[in-house]
């Protein structure tokens, strides 16, 4: 019997834990060391099982060869049961039974925000849970955003990156972006997040995700895709993309290329979609809604569902990195806010499932309070960060006004783990805004730390009034319909139409 990981698994391992993720069906599982020492066994090329279980006799000595082997058969059947490995008895039967993406199948990928497993396994606490508590003493970075080009050929009228980095823009060397490639795998990152300005304008974006691939990291790209060429599709199915995520703000061209400033754009991303698609790349929408296109978004989620591709919705619009604010001249009112939350609810199904079925953390916090005040308010610091053309390293893609280092100067390990600026951030708790803790609409608060950064000339304690209006809104409207009897139709209606 033959066992390999599965081409859309990426595993990892660390002397504490060993962590597992498949980006077809969105599962991961931690598992403790002993966990670890087994899927360190497990690799991209196939290998006999019978070998490896002489193997791991010499690492847990003292365990029968029938107790080892037994353990190790249930946690790769499990293993095997979720599509994170394959086995077979021969290795061209593991090559037959992996599974490509495509839309011709049942992919939950690019379709679901909300994801469950069983396992018979004793697999701990949940990953969540496990990281939350594992990188505040410990913070690892696993996910990096790549700003290759400061270039960009839109300029929408609501994006937080000024202009005048746009107008000046430049890509960083290909050689140095691979340098900080491999630095990033030998900290053991997981997933990497190429975008821009434009990702497409860098001139060797093919080369830069072929990289990505031979170090084996889950590769997503984010770009508008008005650069996209016929030439690149092969390329991008070849690297096994976790997701290609593009923004599409209305499907009437007059409404998105006012966004985008550019004419034909529209045109031009919704060709680029449809082409990705012909090619099974798992494609994600992106729509902001602001002003200009609060009227036809619901024409970008009927878009979406046609082609059988995802769609994110957000109305809370983020100030410049400059702190200049014109922009959010495009942000909603609050009676704007409230008709188009009425119509999201009822419309669309992946905001409902994400945002009003979760858990609400006033539960968790109930649970252990103490405990949940320390937790930290996001992951900025401790598992991701930003690097940008010029070498900058940010928090996030939007905190540009807050530099952790420079990539140039210091190596991002150094960075990542001796810059001031990153340990203040990783103060920052839960209980660093008391208020909230007390707040009545704390369960439906979008708090965010580069939000009130951008907004309030660097203070990223500052909450603007905006962000509480919009959570109590958000409050009175689920309470409404809860009330009413008319979420739970909704849930019927959404389980029925399975």
């Amino acid at each position: 019997m033959y066992i390999r990981q599965s081409k859309n698994t990426f595993i990892r391992n660390t002397e504490r834990y060993g962590y597992v993720t498949n980006q077809l069906t969105q599962f991961d599982r931690v598992y403790n060391s002993t966990g670890a020492d087994f899927l360190r066994e497990i690799g991209r090329e196939a290998k006999d099982v019978e070998v490896i279980i002489n193997h791991l006799l010499t690492v847990f000595e003292g365990v029968s060869r029938d107790e080892l082997e037994k353990d190790f058969i249930d946690f790769i059947k499990d293993l095997e049961k979720h599509r994170f490995v394959i086995i077979g008895e021969t290795i061209q039967e593991i090559d037959e039974k992996d599974l490509d993406f495509s839309y011709k199948k049942n992919n939950p990928k690019t379709l679901t925000s909300m994801y469950f497993q069983e396992t018979s396994q004793k697999i701990g606490m949940s990953t969540q849970d496990f990281f939350l508590e594992e990188i505040q003493g410990s913070p690892k970075i696993s996910s990096l955003q790549f700003e290759l080009s400061s270039k960009c050929n839109e300029r929408c009228i609501h994006c937080y990156i000024p202009n005048e980095k746009k107008n000046n823009g430049f890509d960083m060397p290909k050689q140095k972006v691979f340098s900080l490639i491999d630095e990033f795998a030998r900290m053991g990152g997981i997933h990497i997040t190429l975008s821009g300005g434009e990702a497409f304008m860098h001139k060797d974006l093919m080369e830069i995700i072929k990289y990505c691939r031979i170090k084996d990291l889950r590769i997503s790209v984010l770009s508008n895709l008005i650069s996209l060429k016929d030439e690149h599709i092969p390329i991008l199915k070849a690297a096994n993309l976790s997701i290609v995520q593009t923004s599409l703000y209305s499907i009437e061209p007059a409404v998105h290329d006012k966004i985008t400033t550019v004419s034909g754009s529209c045109e031009k991303t919704k060709m680029a979609i449809d082409k990705l698609i012909k090619a099974d790349i798992p494609v994600q929408i992106s729509c902001p809604i602001m002003k200009t296109n609060k009227d036809s978004y619901l024409g970008v989620i009927e878009y979406a569902r046609k082609r059988d591709i995802r769609v994110q919705t957000d109305y809370i619009m983020m100030a410049r990195s400059d702190f200049s604010t014109d922009n959010l001249e495009q942000r909603l009112s609050i009676e704007e806010t409230e008709a188009l939350l009425r119509s999201i609810i009822e419309y669309d199904v992946d905001y409902r499932n994400g945002t009003l079925k979760q858990i609400p953390k006033s539960e968790e916090m109930l649970l252990d309070f103490e405990a949940f005040k320390n937790q930290p308010l996001c992951g900025v610091g401790y598992d991701n960060c930003c690097i940008t053309a010029n070498g900058d390293v940010y928090p996030c893609a939007g905190w540009q006004g807050y530099i952790l280092g420079n990539v140039y100067k210091q190596s991002l390990k150094e960075i990542w783990e001796n810059s001031e600026k990153i340990k203040e951030l990783r103060k920052i708790k839960e209980s660093s805004f008391p208020q909230c803790l007390e707040c009545e609409a704390f369960d439906f608060c979008s708090r965010c730390l580069v939000r009130n950064f951008n907004e309030n000339d660097g203070n990223m304690f500052k909450i603007s009034k905006a962000f509480c209006d919009e959570a109590f809104l958000l409050k009175s409207l689920v309470e409404e319909y809860h009330s009413k009897g008319l979420l739970k139709s909704l849930y019927f209606e959404d389980n029925t139409n399975k």
